[in-house]
């Protein structure tokens, strides 16, 4: 009877290490993934951020532009 009983706790152990790993790899998993998203998220940041910073340029420059010919126009 022992013997069965220890084979059934070792078998149950087994089991529970197993479905532990399994756990252990679907949460790694998941978590990859998260980290995947967090970068793709930083490069799109990145993107937007780059053509923000055209934009502002290029407004920058118009406004520029139209402040000197005012001025310009000012002075005849």
């Amino acid at each position: 009877m022992s013997a069965i009983s220890s084979g059934i706790s070792t078998a149950a152990a087994a089991a529970t290490k197993t479905e532990s790993a399994t756990d252990g790899a679907s949460f790694m998993s998941q978590m990859q993934d998260v980290q995947g998203q967090m970068q793709q998220d930083m490069v799109d940041k990145a993107k937007l951020d780059a053509q923000n910073n055209k934009m502002n340029g290029i407004a920058d420059s118009a406004s520029k532009a139209g402040s000197a010919a005012a001025q310009v126009k000012i002075q005849y």
